[in-house]
């Protein structure tokens, strides 16, 4: 709503046709306009001192106003500043200066409003840090923002924007020219649309003209009656008796059906605020949470800094900006945080990404050849940013594209589309049809999914799917058959033959899907056993099914029944054992279980198998494979088999449903031959884990096979230097993956650097050893300097300290944050973790037993090396005892003043300022949860920082406004009011510069740490002191001092 100035955009707006994606021929593009807006509407009696003229280059007019500072300095005392009124627009919006010397505010003329520029973010507590924030926020428009097409509202969402609030009205006069184009394209791309009138009333009789005339064109517009109407209230000559004429404008909007209403009005208007002084507007009586406050801390604040301070979060929103550049190169926007919802609830996230693949199964049904028809079915749609409209582009092949049409797909109540493709609608045109499909996003974007092609006639009878089905190769004895399916016609082409059977008994609780194997002559079989369906006996249905080429399924082809029967009498477990695929050459061959019998059912098929050498030391019980016809494959090896050739014996067994395992099914014997001409030892020799800091690496032997065996794998190793003196044969140990490891270090090899050679042997089961394969690396070894330096010393046991050193590598990877966690006792009772940002290449923390309940004992000390590319690094650098006395008081205050005197000289915007900074941000939560940044006033950030790093942070607490920080130490019961009394060595100090005489009670402005007092004189060490580190003295009672508090050391 408000801004430093005014800039009317005359350019015009447009809109650029989508592309389309390009998949296998491409049909040619829809057409979309792009329409450009010729002129900029201007109501000249509104806007004061603007001259607007033709603009064809897009030129951007600013109208002449005051210059207006964009940041006033506190110290100076900032006056607020003034721009003359424009009635069309609000010109600025109010922002708060905390200035100590609260300078009146000049005279108003007619129509002007005043605004000021905030102060120091740290100063005040301006927010409750737990408030609630939603996630989108929410900007305001007027005729400022001209044309806002539907793409630039896009735009606007991509960036978290969920909602506007569009200008109607101003007084009983004007209305946005834009306003229904604005309202129109946000609420076509799902954002949620409120409406603000710019108040000018001073009666109860104007109060309510101004509501009926909002009315008016709200519902002209028609907008709902729950919209969000927001009186927005900025014009100082309505501060008189504004709460009864603002009660007359609310009776008025309600009387006339709208009630949904918000006030929008700065800060310093409110007597709930964070500033010094209370303005008029009586929160209480309209509510609180139904204020939208104006308040800039600084000139371009971001939404993650807002969202951070929450100002005025006890209101409904707030609008922390006037200068949000959310789209380029065009005005700026006005942007607010959404605490309640109000404004953004509503909103339609359309164009936020789903996560969701681009993804369609495209398919072709009801295909009618006597009408020329068929239906494209898009089934499992989805894309990035959902799908808004489902387009099929169709065409024949006769003539190119020339009857190409754009269907659009309706969707079905199972969520997937269907368009219905006529070859009237396309010149009677037959044969061969393209249909591809292409999805609207809710983003507008269009994309390519896929398409299909299908044959199309006219006047043909549809030719039916059929097929023949026929019992054969009954078995009375075992209950089985076979189902054959022959003379199969499948026209929407064949996939799979499916003959779902189950008995009569029971219903279908035996109903078995059996898929039918194609056969040599063309038919298809399936068997059926009545071991599979519950040993059930008497009538069986068999049906056939079709599973065509696009994956449906279609039944009704044929049907058939036939009794089963099953001797009970005479059944005993059964099953055909055979041999098939002997491999003389390799020593294999497969064992072949079929025509199997079981009567009380069947889990697994067991072939144990052992060669008669030595009888059967070679014994392995291999689990025979199902296979698609119903028998079971076990494929025997001699490489299994310790190598041994000669006769094979091999035996069946079942397990039975119930787990028992039955014998004595069939067995047989085969002879083995192995040519070991032709066998040659295999393995695959691989070099990894090379680690260049102590020179080692592991050798990898994998895919291992001798024709003999292996009893053994034996890697010898040795490097370049000296020839073979440093050779070392390894034995490789085998892996659980059947891989075999060795691990080779160059300080086994008297340290030789260089080229290694590795080469592999096997020694075979008869005791022969086979030279494999060979292999090369290079070994070497980089210095230390790669690698940090974390050490221990210091160590002072009574004293209840020591310090953990880090020295950063010089060509190591960069260190950003440095964790050290402590403890003595069980289960890490009184574990402390200190965390600091790298000082320089040498880093010290300082482990405190305070921190540690004082316990003495021994301390464990882990650290962690965080670097900048992501990774971290751990030390244990074992236990240190502690024996703290009581001289930890004198110790932790002395290692406040310690680590405050070496940083003295420091200077803002210095390495070591910006690590003040990031140690800072690094714990959390932060205070009232704002990230500090390199350009905030340092001095609280350095004295809190200080008590932090030497993990003193429970004595002071944390803040970066020193006021808040008062506050804190209070509650902590270490506050000293008078600014008369002398402090010690380790205190802390705090000054108000606007007060120079005790009792000084202002707002604090400044805050350092006591070193010493001396003959009167207290002197200090502050941070931001003239944007340093700086020793500075006063005299005790000084009149700027503010008060003091004094850190409860050793407690």
């Amino acid at each position: 709503m408000a801004s430093t100035a005014i800039l009317l955009a005359a350019t015009a707006q447009y809109v650029q046709a989508d592309e389309t994606s390009s998949l296998f021929t491409n049909p040619k593009p829809r057409e979309e306009v792009a329409e450009q807006t010729k002129e900029m509407i201007q109501d000249s009696s509104q806007e004061q001192g603007s001259q607007i003229s033709t603009t064809p280059d897009k030129t951007v007019m600013e109208t002449e106003t005051p210059n207006v500072p964009t940041e006033l300095s506190l110290a100076q005392g900032a006056q607020p500043s003034t721009l003359e009124g424009m009635p069309e627009e609000k010109v600025v919006s109010e922002k708060d200066v905390e200035d100590s010397s609260k300078p009146t505010s000049p005279s108003l003329t007619k129509g002007q409003s005043t605004f000021y520029t905030a102060g120091d973010a740290s100063r005040t507590k301006r927010s409750a840090s737990q408030a609630t924030v939603k996630t989108q926020t929410f900007v305001d428009v007027s005729s400022h923002n001209g044309t806002l097409s539907e793409a630039d509202y896009r735009e606007l969402i991509k960036k978290g924007v969920g909602g506007v609030v569009v200008k109607l009205t101003e007084g009983t006069h004007y209305v946005n020219p834009y306003a229904e184009s604005q309202i129109r394209n946000a609420q076509r791309v799902g954002l949620q649309v409120s409406a603000y009138a710019f108040s000018h009333y001073t009666s109860d009789e104007t109060a309510r003209a101004e509501a009926r005339f909002f009315v008016e064109h709200a519902k002209r517009l028609n907008l709902p009656s729950n919209t969000v109407m927001v009186n927005d209230m900025e014009d100082n000559k309505m501060k008189d008796n504004i709460n009864n004429n603002t009660q007359s404008w609310t009776d008025e909007m309600k009387r006339l059906g709208f009630s949904n209403l918000m006030y929008y009005t700065s800060a310093s208007w409110l007597d709930v605020n964070n500033l010094r002084g209370k303005g008029p507007v009586q929160t209480s009586r309209f509510g609180l949470e139904n204020f939208w406050v104006a308040q800039y801390p600084t000139p371009t604040l971001s939404t993650d800094g807002a969202k951070s301070l929450k100002y005025n979060s006890n209101a409904g929103a707030w609008q922390f900006t006037s200068q949000a550049e959310l789209l380029s190169g065009r005005h700026v926007f006005d942007h607010s945080v959404d605490y309640t919802g109000r404004f953004t609830s509503h909103a339609k996230p359309i164009n936020h990404a789903t996560g969701q693949p681009l993804r369609g199964t495209i398919t072709v049904r009801n295909n009618d050849t006597m009408k020329g028809s068929y239906d494209l079915v898009i089934s499992n749609v989805s894309a990035p940013y959902g799908v808004r409209e489902v387009l099929v582009p169709t065409w024949s092949t006769v003539n190119g594209q020339d009857d190409l049409i754009w269907h659009t797909a309706t969707k079905q109540n199972d969520g997937s589309y269907v368009a219905h493709i006529k070859s009237s609608e396309h010149k009677n045109s037959t044969g061969e049809y393209h249909s591809h499909v292409y999805y609207i996003q809710n983003n507008g974007e269009q994309v390519g999914v896929g398409g299909t092609t299908t044959q199309v006639a006219i006047g043909k009878p549809p030719v039916k799917a059929s097929g023949k089905i026929t019992i054969q190769n009954k078995n009375n004895l075992t209950g089985t058959f076979d189902v054959i399916v022959s003379d199969i016609v499948a026209p929407n082409g064949l996939k799979e033959v499916l003959v779902p059977s189950w008995s009569a008994t029971n219903g279908q609780d035996d109903l078995i899907w059996h898929k039918a194997i194609k056969q040599s002559d063309g038919t298809y079989k399936a068997t059926i056993r009545a071991s599979e369906h519950k040993y059930s006996t008497g009538l069986y249905h068999s049906h056939v099914y079709y599973v065509q080429s696009n994956g449906s399924k279609i039944g009704g082809i044929a049907a058939t029944t036939t009794q089963v029967t099953i001797d009970y009498t005479n059944i005993r477990p059964a099953g055909k054992i055979s041999i098939e695929n002997i491999n003389k050459k390799e020593g294999s061959f497969d064992v072949i279980v079929s025509d199997i019998v079981a009567p009380n059912g069947l889990k697994e098929v067991l072939v144990p198998s052992w060669s008669a050498t030595n009888g059967q030391d070679d014994l392995i019980w291999h689990k025979a494979i199902k296979q698609s016809d119903g028998t079971y494959k076990a494929t025997i090896r001699a490489s299994e088999h310790k190598y041994s050739t000669g006769l094979y014996h091999s035996h069946v067994y079942y397990v039975q449903s119930n787990g028992s395992k039955i014998g004595g099914i069939a067995a047989t014997t085969t002879q083995v031959t192995i040519d070991y001409t032709n066998i040659r030892p295999i393995g695959k020799l691989s070099i990894e884990n090379i680690n260049k800091t102590d020179g080692s690496f592991d050798v990898v032997v994998s895919d291992v096979h001798a024709p003999k065996g292996v009893r053994e794998v034996q890697v010898p190793t040795w490097s370049d230097v000296n020839g073979q003196d440093d050779l070392v044969w390894y034995a490789a140990t085998k892996q659980s993956d059947g891989t075999y490891r060795a691990k080779v270090r160059s300080q086994d090899h008297k340290n030789s650097l260089g080229m290694y050679h590795v080469h592999l042997y096997y020694i075979q089961q008869d005791g022969t050893r086979v030279g494999v394969s060979s292999t090369t690396t290079q070994v070497e070894i980089k210095k230390d300097e790669t690698k940090p330096t974390v050490s221990i010393k210091n160590i002072n046991e009574k004293a209840g300290v020591y310090t953990v050193a880090v020295d950063q590598a010089t060509k190591g990877k960069i260190l950003k944050q440095i964790r050290v966690a402590a403890w003595s006792q069980a289960n890490q009772e009184n574990l402390f973790w200190y965390v600091t940002a790298p000082t320089g290449t040498h880093t010290e923390v300082t482990v405190n037993a305070v921190n540690h309940k004082s316990v003495s004992g021994n301390y464990t000390t882990h650290v962690y090396l965080e670097y900048t590319d992501g990774s971290t690094e751990g030390y244990n650098k074992g236990t240190v005892y502690l024996s703290p006395s009581s001289a930890t008081v004198s110790n932790q205050r002395a290692s406040v003043l310690r680590a405050a005197a070496e940083l003295v000289g420091v200077k803002g915007g210095s390495e070591a300022h910006r690590r003040l900074v990031e140690d800072y941000n690094s714990v959390k939560p932060l205070p009232v949860g704002y990230a500090v940044k390199n350009t905030d006033d340092w001095c609280d950030i350095f004295t809190t920082v200080i008590f932090q790093r030497q993990g003193l942070s429970h004595l002071v607490g944390r803040e970066c406004g020193v006021e808040r920080h008062i506050q804190i130490f209070k509650k902590l019961g270490i506050w000293n009011e008078d600014g008369n009394s002398t402090p010690k060595a380790g205190d802390i100090i705090t000054f108000n510069w606007d007060q120079d005489s005790q009792q000084n009670d202002g707002w604090a402005d400044h805050i350092g740490i006591v070193e010493k007092v001396e003959n009167g004189i207290i002197h200090t060490i502050e941070g931001n002191s003239n944007n340093q580190v700086k020793r500075n003295m006063y005299r005790i009672g000084h009149g700027n001092i503010r008060g003091f508090a004094s850190p409860k050391y050793g407690s």
